[in-house]
Order: C-alpha cells, then structure tokens, then sequence
C-alpha cells in the first residue's frame, strides 16, 4: 500500500500536541507495554545493553530500558516528535533523578528513514513499535535499523496486522475500522498486512534466533484499547467521512460501541518479531572493549 499525499504520522495525520493525542498514546502504552515488555525480558534484556528506542512516543518503553540497563548501560530514544517523552521526564525530573539504577538516557530528535545512525551506536537492542507499518520505505528502513546492531545484538519489531477485523460480526465497528485502516493507507501509506510476512524479514537479512508471537487484546468495555481505538476514530473522523469510507452515522455507531462497557470485540493484532545478528566477536552484550 502506497501513500498518495506523501504525508508522514505526524503531519497532522495522528501525533501532535494535543491532549487527547498524549492520552491515546498513554492508552496504547497501557494495552502494549507488558507484552513488549515480557519479550524484552525474555531476550535477555538486563545492566550494561546499549539500547536504542526508535519511535519512543510517550516513552513508557525508553523509560523501562533505562531502568533495566541501569548505570552502566544507555537508552537512545528517538522520534520525529520528542515533545511527549521530554514532558514526562520534566514532570517526572525530580522522581527519577531519585531513582537508583536509572541508567543514562539521551533523548533525539531522528528520522529514521534518512538521518545518520544515533553516534551512540552500535547497539545491543534496536526496538521499534508501530514505526515500519507506517513508513513507505519500511523495508530500507529495516535495513538500516539491522546495520545499527552490534555483533550479537538484538533486533526487535511490533507492528499492527488487521487480520481479526477479517471475521468481525458487528458490521458498525468493522466499518469503521476498516475505515481506519484505509485512510492511514491513503495518506501515510500504513500496511497492516506486512507483520504477516514475519519472521521472513529477519531472517532474510541476516538473523538467527529468530521468533515472533502475537497479541491479540480484547476491545471493549471502555477499557484502554477500547478508549486508544475510539481516540484514534476521532481524530481520523475528518477524512474518514471526506473520503466517504464511513459515514457519521457508522462512526457514531462504533464509537458508541467502544463506549459500551457491554461491548466486547477484537480490532487489530499486534506482531511482535525478533532476531540476531550474527556474532562476529565473543563479547557479552554490553561489553565495550
């Protein structure tokens, strides 16, 4: 899917300063952090990694890595937007300036898909969540994320795949969504059909160890991936109808539907893929030699 505007995520598509936008990303945060973080944790995740956080939103993620490689590791936390994570640190400067094992974490304003990789590099972790779907040149965008690893180092991606909308029986909230799904399409070029090629991606650049899995959260009953999806048709309300994908009266139908705390459905999945690259040294993640 190609993007016929040549618009990007935050070009008033989705991102911006709103407080709404800050409490949709604070919900997608609450629905995905304990998988993404269960993953990490599982991949061995610990003091010392070298990390870099592209995409970092909010920067619930940034903020854990942060902890978890403790002082003598470091988080890189990109995106093209860095105003929501630099208002959590400052709101939060005095706490986390408390904090024992915080490790450093340097906060940069990057476009992954064309400026040169963060200095701190090479790394022991480059994750990415809800970045790669969005991106017309995902695939390029791989490649460079791939070549910023260290020997060893870890490659992980999360990306949507709208799949469960396929079977959905309630024709007001399909509608909708799929609504969703086609104007991201037209305007950023969103593909929620990619994560299913996964694992393919990483293993053909180069990864072993290669796994995935997928979380699938149940939507409703106003819960947070019920009020992130009801937050994320609002703000695409506009073009929806513009477009004529949906009309008002399907939206207000939906939106009623995610505000049900009877209503229960599955929206979109999420596809978690990791990978490593080869070990062309015997050092330790972390190691610094």
């Amino acid at each position: 899917m190609g993007s016929t505007r040549g618009l990007r995520y935050g070009d008033g598509v989705l991102g911006g300063p709103q407080d709404a936008e800050q409490t949709r990303l604070a919900a997608m945060a609450d629905v995905c952090d304990p998988t993404t973080i269960r993953v990490l944790d599982d991949l061995g995740v610990g003091p010392g990694w070298h990390a870099l956080e592209v995409g970092a939103g909010g920067g619930s993620i940034a903020l854990w890595l942060a902890g978890r490689v403790g002082a003598t590791g470091h988080v890189v936390a990109t995106d093209l937007d860095i105003d929501p994570l630099q208002r959590r640190l400052h709101a939060q400067g005095d706490r986390r300036r408390h904090t024992p094992g915080r490790g450093p974490l340097t906060v940069l304003r990057h476009d992954v898909t064309s400026d040169p990789p963060p200095e701190q590099g090479p790394f022991d972790l480059v994750h990415a969540r809800f970045v790669l779907e969005h991106l017309p040149e995902r695939e390029r965008v791989l490649d460079r994320l791939v070549s910023w690893l260290r020997p060893g180092g870890t490659l992980v991606v999360e990306s949507i795949a709208r799949f469960p909308l396929d079977s959905c029986a309630r024709p007001a909230f399909r509608r909708a969504m799929d609504a969703l799904d086609t104007v991201l399409a037209a305007t950023i070029g969103t593909d929620s059909t990619w994560a299913r090629t996964f694992p393919t991606p990483l293993r053909a650049r180069g990864l072993s160890e290669v796994g995935m899995t997928v979380h699938l959260p149940v939507t409703g009953g106003a819960n947070a991936s019920a009020l992130c999806w009801a937050l994320t048709l609002t703000r695409l309300r506009t073009r929806i109808v513009e477009r004529r994908l949906a009309g008002d009266d399907v939206l207000d139908a939906a939106l009623a539907q995610l505000a049900d705390p009877d209503f229960a459905d599955l929206a979109f999945a999420t596809v978690l893929a990791w990978g490593r690259a080869p070990a062309h040294t015997t050092d330790a993640p972390g190691s610094r030699g």
